[in-house]
């Protein structure tokens, strides 16, 4: 079942009635069975993951809880301070040997069902043809989980917040299921806490005519971003990065560009149209983006950008790593050879390798997203070790933050920055995108020359009412958006919106009869 297809919608409906028709004890149990519809239409195997995976942070969940409550137990009897420690460093080691297990079957799943292309072609030239040809054949066999990178890292979290108890174990197996697979989060996020999601997933809700209109207005907002600009954007892109070699340079530049504002409309469209549900629904799902494309740095870029998913790296691998004893010897070794500066930034650089890497990982099997993501970190690192004589030269040319040219500049800068790493996410491989970067910057006047008018219209942003469609779509996101970024100075009264709203959806209306839709793309993770 997609977004795009008339069955979605029906699906939100029939929830919508029945949610505020059963008693509000009854609705999180409505939820968890409509979730459990919505991810088998990706399959029964599918589900038998999820499934395991929900069981095994539930069981790990519980016995860690079982484990810390043990532990005090004792630390209360106990009244020798060596021994204290003998208890505590002995409770730390059974949950993390338990955290391990249960990372053995949960990440185990997720590394075999979406890595192990990646993991047979790395290895490849150590095998035999008669060992390729039965790897590849295992390969061809597996199935990508809907969601599966989304449910495994919640289900981490989960267990490491437990863990560090933040928060009591979930003693209802049912209930943790629903965090899990609650369809809203499932597919692209966002990486809801169980305790934050919990507060009104759990709880009971009426229903509320100013919620619903609010909610309705965000879907029909992210339904726009969806149809109007990234699927109608999707063909024009997606021919230029198919064969680069027949585009001139500059219109790689733009194609780029162009990808970047369908992934953003893609994306951002998806998480409008999941929170506006479930504001309708009175849930509140953990904003993700923040206005990415006004970022003046790479670091504010990733601040605004998927927010859950960095946040997520930042408690459970940066903090872990740059306070770890590794971490903390580099730190003090650094200290005394450079200074207290780079005592401070070393350790985080070291933790940052581990989140980047690790960020390139989770968003592709391929070593492209992996060079992606230590590109990003490279230029992250280099930032924060030129920050002093940045600062410097601001001050010597007297250049302040608020200076409305100065900003624009630091946006449309992290703009290319990004849209020219971006060239690694979405090539075949890490030659390609070095081929795109250097076509793009070499001139082809004979190919400019000679390519086809038709040919370079349909490439760049096909043509007609489309590209009408595309630059009035972006135009609205642009609005939007900084609308949202001043909205602390500029107001939206309520008959404008509705204004809005109401010309948005005849907009739609008539550009569906035009165009057709696509999957989303953060699906696939």
């Amino acid at each position: 079942m997609t977004l795009t297809s008339i069955q979605f919608p029906l699906f939100c409906l029939l929830l919508t009635v029945l949610y505020f028709l059963v008693p509000g004890s009854w609705q999180w149990i409505l939820l968890l069975g409509f979730s459990l519809y919505f991810y088998t239409r990706s399959g029964y195997l599918a589900l038998a993951f999820l499934l395991t995976a929900a069981l095994a942070a539930f069981l790990t969940g519980l016995w860690m809880e079982r484990e810390l409550e043990r532990a005090k137990l004792q630390l209360f009897e106990c009244k020798d301070r060596s021994q204290k420690a003998a208890i505590r460093e002995a409770s730390g080691k059974k949950r993390r040997h338990a955290f391990i297990l249960m990372c053995v079957v949960v990440f185990g799943i997720w590394i075999v069902t979406k890595y192990s292309s990646m993991i047979v072609s790395t290895i490849a030239p150590f095998l035999s043809p008669a060992q390729m040809d039965g790897a590849m054949s295992f390969v061809d066999r597996m199935i990508v989980p809907l969601g599966i990178s989304f449910y495994t890292f919640n289900c981490a979290g989960y267990v490491i917040d437990v863990s560090r108890k933040k928060y009591p174990a979930e003693k209802n197996p049912l209930r943790l299921l629903l965090y899990v697979s609650f369809f809203p989060h499932i597919i692209q996020g966002p990486f809801s806490r169980f305790d934050r999601l919990g507060k009104t997933l759990f709880a009971p809700h009426k229903f509320d005519w100013d919620r619903m209109c609010s909610g309705l207005g965000r879907i029909l907002y992210g339904y726009c971003e969806k149809m109007l600009v990234a699927d109608k954007l999707s063909p024009a892109v997606n021919a230029v990065l198919a064969d680069p070699s027949k585009t001139p340079g500059i219109y790689l530049l733009v194609a780029i560009l162009g990808y970047g504002i369908q992934l953003y409309a893609d994306f951002s469209g998806y998480m409008n149209i999941m929170c506006g549900l479930c504001q309708v629904l009175g849930i509140e799902l953990e904003e993700n983006f923040r206005q990415p494309y006004f970022a003046v740095s790479i670091q504010n870029y990733w601040r605004r950008w998927h927010i859950t998913l960095g946040n997520w790296y930042t408690d459970y691998v940066f903090y872990p790593a740059s306070m770890g004893k590794t971490a903390q010897k580099i730190g003090r070794k650094a200290r005394e050879k450079f200074g207290p500066r780079m005592g401070k930034l070393l350790p985080s650089y070291f933790a940052m390798i581990f989140v980047w890497t690790l960020t390139g990982l989770w968003h592709g099997a391929s070593w492209t997203f992996v060079v992606w993501g230590w590109l990003n970190f490279v230029i992250i690192v280099f930032s924060m070790q030129a920050q002093p004589a940045y600062d410097w030269t601001k001050q010597k040319l007297h250049i302040k933050d608020s200076n409305i040219l100065w900003r624009i500049f630091q946006v449309i800068r992290t703009i290319l920055l990004v849209s020219l790493l971006r060239i690694f996410y979405c090539s075949p491989s890490v030659g390609a995108a070095i081929n795109y970067i250097r076509m793009m910057f070499t001139p082809n006047w004979s190919l400019l020359v000679t390519a086809p008018k038709k040919v370079m219209l349909t490439s760049l942003a096909q043509s007609g009412i489309a590209l009408k469609y595309i630059l009035a779509g972006t135009f609205a996101i642009f609005i939007v958006d900084l609308v949202k970024e001043n909205e602390k100075k500029i107001r939206i009264p309520m008959p404008v919106r509705m204004v809005f709203w109401g010309l948005l959806f005849c907009v739609l209306i008539i550009g569906m009869e035009r165009g057709s839709t696509g999957g989303f793309m953060y699906a696939q993770y």
